[in-house]
């Protein structure tokens, strides 16, 4: 049996920025799905996986269900048996209330699964020879769910579990994430584990895989994304063989920039960007050394760039404060290190959970969504006040 898996569509997300760049990068999610529906054409496979995140918020305009169901309609028409679907963290429903991807499955676009309902006793699909498992999106209750399906797993039979996490390691701190002990569980009684919600492709163990991570089909953080990677694996059920095919997607360029003389800085930021011969669709992330605290106009940097061919520039500023003991004493900070920076000063108790709410909370207020973002507030107010 041929499978393909993919995860984090997010599709319908709407980032910030000028009219063009705001239009292009919504198209841009669903333009990497419908290059993932053309390979999927030629593969023709038995079974498609989505582990999570089809869509990038809970609440969506008719016109991102519109041409989701226009996708969803052509994705189904070249998978022979089944689309199998899981609830991601994005589009993830209450307890007592429907999501958008309900929708879908009553079309008999895809067949989706649900943490939060019944997932012990409904969670089941028997394709052939195969068992699938798909779990969801478990948030702080992954150990709770892993540890509890393998028990039931029988090793002498062919399971594939569907999850919506990633590994727990180094920088990550992205809530529902799983450690690699609660997956060895699953080393003799899976045949695949399919992840999701990490944006970049990864596997595990480095010999033998049997979990993988496909990562988003688009880039959804442009400035903390490791890799420039983007597409979704091809597995078979009978040689455990498989192969990451990458899609085409938004180009982002990574550069560093060195300054020699603060006084004429844009001049010589100008000349560096004009080296790079952008079209005009690129998406530019710089990273630049700060001298003895010196203040740049960003903001300045980011028009010249973009008037000289970026569609869009993100500007990471290193050696403005320290984090860690590198040797060098240098590192490059997002936005985002940095607000931990100054939030590490404001005596809260969860440094680490305050900071991953406080971002998400800019979005929300970005965006208008005043439920979302009220909701969000008095959550992160009790996880200050009750330390949990």
């Amino acid at each position: 049996m041929k499978i393909v898996h993919c995860s984090d569509l997010h599709l319908g997300k709407k980032v910030s920025g000028n009219r063009e760049y705001v239009k292009k990068r919504y198209e841009d999610f669903f333009s990497a799905f419908e290059n993932f529906i053309a390979k999927v054409k030629e593969i023709n496979p038995d079974v498609c996986i989505i582990a999570g995140d089809i869509f990038d918020k809970k609440e969506i305009s008719p016109d991102i269900l519109s041409k989701t169901e226009n996708l969803f309609k052509e994705l189904r028409s070249y998978v022979k048996k089944e689309v199998i679907a899981i609830e991601g963290n994005h589009d993830n429903s209450k307890a007592l209330e429907d999501s958008w991807l309900e929708y879908l499955h009553e079309q008999s676009l895809l067949k989706v699964f649900y943490f939060n309902k019944n997932f012990e006793e409904e969670n089941y699909l028997k394709i052939e020879d195969i068992n699938f498992y798909p779990i969801g999106y478990p948030g702080f209750m992954i150990d709770e769910a892993l540890k509890k399906l393998s028990k039931k797993l029988n090793s002498d039979e062919k399971n594939i579990v569907i999850v919506h996490t990633g590994i727990s390691a180094g920088e990550n701190t992205l809530p529902g994430l799983v450690s690699t002990s609660i997956l060895d569980l699953f080393k003799d009684k899976a045949i695949y584990v399919a992840g999701g919600h990490i944006h970049s492709f990864s596997t595990y163990p480095k010999e033998k895989p049997f979990f993988f991570v496909p990562g988003s089909l688009e880039f959804s953080n442009v400035q903390n994304e490791k890799s420039d990677r983007k597409g979704f694996i091809l597995f078979d059920t009978d040689s455990l063989e498989h192969e990451f095919i990458e899609l085409e997607h938004r180009k982002r360029v990574q550069k560093n920039f060195i300054y020699n003389d603060s006084t004429n800085i844009e001049a010589e930021f100008e000349a560096f960007v004009k080296e790079l011969n952008l079209t005009g669709e690129e998406i530019l992330v710089i990273s630049i050394g700060i001298k003895n605290n010196e203040y740049i106009n960003l903001e300045n940097l980011e028009n010249i760039a973009e008037n000289n061919g970026a569609l869009k520039t993100h500007i990471l500023i290193k050696n403005i404060l320290s984090i860690g003991n590198s040797e060098e004493g240098t590192s490059d900070l997002s936005i985002e290190e940095l607000e931990k920076n100054l939030i590490s000063d404001w005596n809260i108790s969860n440094i680490e959970k305050f900071s991953a709410s406080f971002s998400e909370l800019k979005e929300l207020f970005s965006n208008n969504d005043r439920d979302s973002f009220l909701e969000l507030f008095d959550k992160t107010l009790e996880v200050n006040e009750d330390d949990n």
